[in-house]
């Protein structure tokens, strides 16, 4: 074990230098001690000349220190520490090319950050409860449906419970919204009504969970008995915010839906399991009252044994589903059940490996981002590296080898891309922080451990980035720096750098930092313009009026019996209800003093996108045929909604007559269309005429499926103002339908859903979006109130966001600008460098300052606009491939004007500019060289 002793003291030597270095000192002064003593005890030397002849002897004391200083592997620390301070020092005598290569570097690394903190949510997620890492699902993949999973797996989770044992504490759970309603003042004067998400979970999830409860107790298996009295376990989080934290609570009563429960414990903020929940009650099914391979929809859960692994569980799990399929291959010969692992069953997760390698290559593709501007950065530094051609020579000839130049070279490098690093990682920080909080107040269901922030994995990946930076950015200068021209450099290191040119490849590079740059900025100003132009841009109606929600109906109760008469006997009452609840809930609003309220198909933004043909029109009917093409009739956005949503936002019936109730009965083929549609229309009167969608069926179904349905246009309204902030919204025509509530309705596992708009003239209050959630319970204690937000409320958020990205875009654009002006720079003041000569020479030969000037400038132009055009190639390019979407191609079509055609000469005409302003300092530089020490120094 000699390597480990060694090893060990390496490491007392590096971390406890000067103790190492006072007992070298005190082992040479003993051993020069010794000799000394024996020279005068044995040849009667005086003791002055003994200690003369005893250091002879030895034959130098630091000589010898250093080499056990080499020895023991310390000699490299101060050459290193030399070398960091050194690259500081470079850093602040060149400020701009410094600042100029950290912004550049920073905004790659950000960006790869951002994606790999992305992606390890994604691929990698963590449970963070005891023993996370075994918590796991058993889930029915569908070998028919690749991609899908079967939750109606209620008998098979019977079997699972009683023959798995590879898998402990089996339970199962289905989540679900309840209304919560507390009576705090007795009469309903102080009531607390929400929409709570609720969890119908097993017993067995507080056993897996294994976190201990603050007050009572967790569910327990008796909880699970049919016929048992209703139980409620909440969070912490929840008991804090609805019960003001009340240390009595439990055994108090609480109302979710239509049953009332009985407080029995609180379970600490740490326990959200299975997804992001507060409240649990028992989940009770009953497997007999459905068939094999039927009933509700059921994740299952458990932790894996005590010494068991994946592939053991697997394999178990696998055996008991061949066995089923046998048994019932009726209903189980596609099923699949697999075992993984609890947090890759949640979105957002990845699943599937066509998903994972997807984020893998954008990873990749932003790790590369990196090496292309620390190859650009790295241009800069060459270009300061061939000022230092005399230093590096004289070095050499002083013995200093070729690793320990590049390793000087290599840690100024590094100390950029350190910095750049620490803001790079800086910015991913917040990034990740403002993604992760925007995503929480968009989306209450987000699992507890979806988590976008620093990690471990984040650092040491950030560092690698680092790593790779500074060797792009110092090892390949110093690779040409230090070649067989740098030793030719030290007899001619007079002619001042005339040893480091490059000819074409210097004019190829400035070519390619220009073309780049002309490529990548006319998308990345686009969109930071239309991201800032929307954000600032109001609203065209009073937003502040009106609310959007979503209203839906749980299903408290599950079918009794899969494809039975009591099954479909049950749906039809559900439906009854679900229709009822709904008209009832309209009235009631309308009847609301100045309220005016509508059920629609889709929120303003989200409404679908359809090409229309006109019946009668030659144009439109070749659409049929080339569905997608330039030759398609008027694309717009249908939409449906009860009868009076015009009268929401006061939009007049210009021609023809509004929706009545007749409209919404089954069949009906009447539809109103806004003046933006009927001025596409050609022939004048456009009432009676005939369109359809070209393309809803035979997307969905196919040609077999045969042509959409005629639909008759009975009236012409106002055009309606523009409700979203997204910045590709262009104002299409819109095609509107009238329907019943329950034809708008979003049918689900646990809930049906309908989408509400609402106007109250006097302005929302919190006061009356209370009353209106009163009003919703009241209506039906399972009616439930989702997402309340204002138009004001959606359009300022939007406007945030947009601003915020806008802001992220206007930086990696500038940092891109600054980067190709200062490798521009660089390049033309090297150029000026190499022909220092050159121009004392025509200075002496009488050649004025115009020509000088020039001179310089007719060659940057050049290069300038050999990089101009190909970059302009590249956009073009670019735009083709991406069918326009880099440049807007639908809203610079709805403008009358394509994006590209202003934009491209534009960025091209600022490069051009740009380029030209930078090649000023070595212009200034080239007219300051005089002919007698251009001269002197050949």
């Amino acid at each position: 074990m000699s390597w480990l002793a060694s090893t060990r003291t390496r490491l007392r030597l590096l971390f406890a230098r000067r103790a190492a270095e006072s007992r070298m000192d005190e082992e040479f002064r003993f051993h020069l001690d010794m000799e000394t003593e024996r020279l005068v005890r044995e040849h009667g030397l005086e003791p002055e000349e003994a200690r003369r002849q005893a250091l002879a002897a030895f034959g130098g004391v630091e000589r010898y220190k250093e080499e056990l200083r080499d020895g023991r592997g310390l000699a490299w620390l101060g050459g290193l520490s030399l070398d960091f301070k050194l690259g500081v020092r470079m850093a602040a005598k060149y400020p701009g090319l410094s600042l100029v290569s950290v912004l550049g570097m920073a905004v790659a690394i950000a960006i790869g950050a951002l994606v790999f903190g992305w992606a390890a949510a994604m691929l990698d997620p963590t449970l963070p409860l005891e023993g996370g890492d075994r918590i796991v699902a058993v889930q029915t993949d569908r070998a028919d449906v690749p991609g899908d999973f079967d939750q109606h797996v209620l008998h098979d989770f019977v079997v699972w419970r009683t023959e798995l044992t590879t898998v402990r504490d089996l339970g199962a759970f289905q989540l679900g919204d309840r209304n919560l309603i507390v009576e705090r003042g007795g009469k309903g004067e102080d009531r607390v009504t929400d929409v709570v998400a609720v969890a119908e979970m097993s017993a067995a999830g507080f056993r897996v969970g294994r976190v201990p409860p603050l007050l009572g107790r967790p569910l327990v298996d008796d909880d699970e008995r049919a016929g048992g009295p209703p139980v409620l376990v909440i969070g912490e989080r929840e008991w804090q915010r609805y019960f003001g934290g009340d240390p009595n609570i439990i055994g108090q009563t609480v109302r979710l839906g239509e049953t009332v429960h009985t407080v029995v414990g609180v379970m600490r903020e740490d326990f959200r399991f299975p997804r992001n929940d507060g409240f649990w009650v028992p989940l009770r099914l009953d497997a007999s009252q459905y068939e094999i391979g039927a009933g509700p929809p059921i994740q299952i859960f458990g932790r894996l044994a005590d010494g068991v692994t994946f592939e053991q569980a697997q394999a178990q799990v696998a055996a008991i589903g061949h066995r089923l399929a046998a048994e019932y291959p009726e209903t189980h010969e596609y099923r699949r059940p697999t075992v993984v692992p609890f947090a890759r069953t949640a979105e957002p997760t990845a699943s599937g490996p066509e998903m994972t390698w997807l984020l893998y290559m954008i990873q990749l593709g932003a790790s590369l981002l990196l090496v292309v501007i620390a190859a650009n950065v790295a241009a800069l530094v060459y270009a300061r590296t061939a000022a230092r051609t005399a230093e590096i020579a004289v070095r050499t000839a002083l013995g200093a080898s070729r690793a320990r130049v590049i390793t000087q070279l290599f840690v100024e490098a590094l100390v950029l891309s350190a910095a750049a690093a620490a803001v790079g990682l800086s910015l991913a920080a917040f990034a990740l922080g403002w993604m992760e909080q925007l995503l929480r107040q968009k989306s209450q269901d987000l699992p507890f451990w979806f988590h976008l922030g620093l990690s471990p994995g984040l650092i040491a990946y950030v560092a690698g980035l680092a790593l790779v930076g500074g060797t792009v950015v110092g090892v390949v200068p110093a690779l040409k720096a230090t070649g067989r021209r740098a030793y030719g450099s030290l007899q001619q290191f007079a002619a001042r750098g005339s040893g480091m040119k490059l000819g074409s490849t210097w004019t190829a590079l400035i070519v390619a930092q220009v073309a780049l740059t002309v490529a990548v900025l006319p998308a990345s100003v686009h969109h930071a313009s239309a991201l800032l132009r929307t954000s600032m841009r109001g609203s065209e109606y009073p937003a502040g009026e009106f609310l959007r929600a979503r209203v839906s109906l749980d299903r408290e109760e599950a079918p009794p019996r899969a494809d039975s008469a009591a099954a479909a006997a049950h749906q039809r009452r559900f439906d009854a209800r679900f229709a009822s609840r709904a008209e009832a809930l309209l009235q009631r609003l309308g009847a609301e003093p100045g309220v005016a309220a509508a059920f629609v198909s889709d929120f303003p933004g989200g409404e679908p996108h359809r090409r229309f043909e006109i019946e009668g029109d030659p144009a439109s009917r070749n659409a049929a045929a080339d569905v997608g093409g330039e030759k398609t009739a008027v694309l717009s956005t249908p939409s449906s909604a009860t009868v009076g949503f015009f009268e929401l936002f006061d939009a007049p019936i210009v021609a023809g007559r509004g929706f009545t109730d007749a409209d919404t009965a089954e069949g009906s083929t009447a539809v109103i269309v806004d003046t933006a549609f009927a001025a596409r229309i050609p022939g004048g009167n456009i009432l009676g005429r005939r369109i359809r969608s070209v393309e809803s069926r035979r997307a969905s179904a196919g040609d077999e499926a045969g042509p959409a349905p005629w639909l008759e246009i009975v009236g012409v309204v106002a055009d309606p103002p523009s409700t979203t902030t997204d910045p590709d919204d262009v104002a299409l025509p819109n095609v509107y339908r009238a329907a019943a509530p329950s034809g708008l309705r979003r049918d689900g596992a646990q809930a049906t859903s309908i989408l509400l708009r609402l106007r109250v003239r006097s302005g929302l209050t919190p006061a009356f979006t209370r009353h209106l959630r009163d009003m919703v319970v009241e209506t039906d204690p399972s009616f439930q109130l989702h997402d309340v937000q204002t138009d004001a409320e959606v359009l300022s958020r939007g406007a945030r966001e947009l601003r915020t990205f806008a802001l992220a875009v206007a930086f990696a654009t500038l940092s891109v600008l600054l980067l190709s002006a200062a490798g521009i720079y660089a390049m033309l003041s090297f150029t000026v460098a190499q022909r220092r000569r050159e121009i004392g020479i025509r200075v002496a030969l009488g050649a004025d300052s115009r020509r000088i000037v020039s001179s310089i400038f007719r060659r940057a132009s050049a290069q300038l606009g050999a990089g101009v055009a190909v970059g302009l190639i590249l956009a073009l390019a670019l735009d083709r491939a991406t069918g326009g979407m880099l440049m807007g191609r639908l809203s610079a079509e709805t403008a009358g004007l394509r994006g590209a055609v202003i934009l491209m000469p534009i960025v091209a005409a600022i490069v051009m500019v740009v380029g030209l302003l930078a090649a000023l300092g070595p212009a200034r530089r080239g007219l300051a060289v005089q002919p007698t020490e251009a001269l002197r120094d050949e």
